[in-house]
């Protein structure tokens, strides 16, 4: 065990008592100290960070909450900061970013500590499993205030190339190397089709601040605003978020050999991967009940639901093992082995999650449209908004004075071209429209973007460019 270590706050004072096996303070055995702050070291200590994350380890680590920084402890916590990292959802098929800001304020210490007379009367009396029982084997040198916060924003959508980008954007975003706003542009973008459609939801955690500086957020805006105002709310209203511990080390107490604690942490630690592992596969299963949108060749809803279930009897047992062994209960330790159970357990076979296919997008063959004069697009235009193709061609919708046909000029390609759906393609005239240019002089198009034969998607832009044919004539100078 070190001598000295940092562990979740957790409404311990300083100079009580701490119980290293159930993690909890109990009774003080100091008094007659000091509780200070370095006077020449005022300033504050901030870390932040922004991380798209890839496994469960990642977010609890980021969290503060993996195996090192807790220990024994996340097995059976019941704190504010365990509760949110289960609201988390993580799973496999999401992109998840982290946003981190640790404020420490002054460390606040606890000097020239004495004892108590009752536990000096126990520790003369060579009884140290009572003294053990009554004020623990560590005690509590100090507390560290500032302030916590933790925002998880959650990304799904149906192309994991566009997940993925707008992951790195909003990454991008907070860090300040992407202009503010560019991550709800671009998650309004996506939904504007339904190949990239996506949805994200947003969580935080937050431990300093009083009135409206704790109001709970989801708006990315608010996020961010929040993540960098934070180490200024940290220290105008702190909070004590971590404890520093230390052991009786004058004291002769008797501990565990060297190879018993290696074992007990080995199996401890096989526990919370298994947790973990466990927790990961059920909420993958979760996530694909509910949105089978973004998956392929799903089993049956009762094949999901029984491997659910599996998965959640696994993740008790686990728990149940883990609690044990963090509270010495299992001598000597072992591994988490479900077949073991009574009755025994096993890990549900493989489901694999693949994921959905984008839906490709209908595509539009574009024509040849040079060579035409802008009267010729000017007559097939207004002669289509009023008759058909076949009347057009016929040049029966509007004849002549003497009553013969007057038929539109372009290809029966082209028309159809001109008469498709609005909003499947944006044909744009250049240098302006086709009336204009037929009332103006002798224009042709001459070039056009894309090129006749290009497959574009629906909602593309083609250009037509046209060009006088006489440079005598006034309006081509």
């Amino acid at each position: 065990m070190q001598q000295v270590r940092r562990i979740e706050y957790n409404d311990e004072r300083i100079g009580m008592g701490f119980n290293s096996e159930s993690g909890l303070a109990i009774g003080t055995a100091l008094e007659g100290f000091t509780v200070t702050e370095d006077p020449v070291a005022p300033g504050q200590q901030v870390s932040s960070t922004v991380t798209i994350i890839n496994s469960h380890d990642q977010l609890m680590e980021h969290l503060g909450m993996s195996f090192e920084a807790q220990g024994r402890y996340g097995f059976f916590s019941a704190s504010a900061k365990a509760t949110f990292s289960s609201t988390t959802n993580y799973n496999s098929t999401s992109t998840f970013v982290v946003a981190k800001c640790v404020v420490k304020n002054p460390f606040r210490r606890g000097e020239n500590f004495s004892v108590k007379q009752p536990a000096k009367n126990l520790l003369d009396s060579l009884r140290f499993d009572e003294f053990k029982t009554a004020f623990g084997d560590c005690f509590v040198r100090g507390i560290q205030t500032g302030g916590e916060y933790y925002a998880v924003i959650r990304i799904t959508s149906i192309s994991t190339s566009k997940q993925t980008d707008l992951g790195v954007t909003l990454q991008g975003e907070m860090n300040g190397v992407v202009a503010s706003g560019e991550f709800e542009a671009k998650y309004r973008k996506a939904n504007e089709s339904e190949s990239t459609r996506s949805e994200y939801s947003a969580t935080m955690f937050q431990r300093a601040g009083r009135g409206p500086e704790t109001f709970p957020i989801v708006e990315i805006s608010e996020l961010i605003k929040r993540y960098k105002e934070f180490p200024q709310i940290a220290l105008d209203s702190a909070y004590a978020y971590e404890t520093e511990v230390a052991t009786y080390d004058t004291l002769p107490l008797p501990v565990p050999t060297n190879e018993e604690q290696e074992n007990f942490v080995f199996a401890l630690r096989d526990a919370q991967d298994k947790k973990l592992y466990y927790i990961q596969k059920r909420n993958d299963l979760e996530f694909a009940r509910k949105n089978p949108v973004f998956f392929e060749n799903l089993p049956s809803e009762d094949v999901l639901l029984k491997a659910i279930s599996d998965y959640t009897k696994l993740i008790n047992a686990v728990i149940v093992h883990g609690t044990k062994l963090s509270r010495g209960e299992m001598k000597p330790p072992s591994y988490f082995d479900p077949s073991t159970l009574s009755p025994s357990l096993n890990e549900p076979s493989q489901i694999p999650l693949k994921r959905a296919t984008p839906p490709a997008l209908p595509t539009i063959r574009v024509p040849n449209m040079v060579g035409y004069t802008a009267c010729d697009f000017e007559w097939a235009l207004r002669c289509l908004s009023e008759g058909t193709i076949d009347e057009c061609f016929a040049g029966t919708v509007w004849p002549d004075e003497g009553g013969n046909p007057t038929p539109i000029q372009v290809s029966r390609e082209v028309a159809e071209f001109l008469i498709l759906p609005s909003g499947q393609v944006k044909l744009t005239f250049e240098p302006e429209d086709p009336y204009s240019l037929c009332v103006s002089g002798p224009f042709e198009s001459y070039a056009q973007f894309p090129s006749a034969g290009t497959l574009v998607p629906i909602g593309s832009e083609v250009n037509l460019q046209f060009i006088c044919n006489d440079p005598t004539s006034p309006n081509c100078q």
